[in-house]
Parts: C-alpha cells; structure tokens; sequence
C-alpha cells in the first residue's frame, strides 16, 4: 500500500470512528432531515418573523418560535436556558436592509 492510499484508509478510518462516536449513521441522517425541515419552517415564517421583529436575532426549533434578542449570543443563551441545545436551532438575523447581491 502507498502511503496516500495508507493516508486515506487513516483519514476514513477516522471519519468512520467520529461518525460512530456521533451515534452512527443513521443519527447524523435523521439530524440533517430535522434540520432541513427547521430551514423550511423558518423560510415560511420569515416574512411574518421580520414584520415582528425587525432587526433582531430569533432563535426556532422545531415547536416554533423560542427565542428573540440583540445579539446572537442573548438568544443562544434564552435557548440555553430554557434547556435546550444550541444544536437543536436555526438562529437569524431579521435584516430589515439586507445587502444586495450582484451575481
């Protein structure tokens, strides 16, 4: 064996053994698809959530609506505290002048 095939065995067998530790597989699909649907949640809710809370930070998990501050930091840490984790929302801002794109 070369040793760029002996480095991509070592680099897979890594990422296989994190996977694992992460629960397996299946976990990490089953978390994409939550988080999918989460997007989905706030892309529909986005135009009611920015008439709300103009230049603000909301936090969402999947029961809706958990948390709105100043700062990216206050809200993740309303979610903290209402014992959830940080992993578990879709944190954005609500930017009343969004910048343009020009592509």
């Amino acid at each position: 064996m070369s040793s760029s095939e002996s480095s991509k065995t070592s680099t897979l067998d890594e990422a296989l053994a994190m996977i694992d530790e992460m629960g397996g597989a299946r976990v990490l699909i089953d978390d994409l698809e939550e988080f999918e649907r989460l997007q989905v949640r706030m892309t529909e809710e986005y135009d009611l959530l920015l008439e709300k809370h103009p230049d603000r930070w909301v936090a969402m998990g999947m029961d809706g609506l958990l948390a709105v501050g100043d700062s990216e930091e206050d809200v993740y840490q309303a979610v903290v505290n209402q014992g959830m984790r940080r992993s578990d929302v879709l944190v954005e801002f609500l930017d009343t002048d969004p910048p343009v794109l020009i592509l």
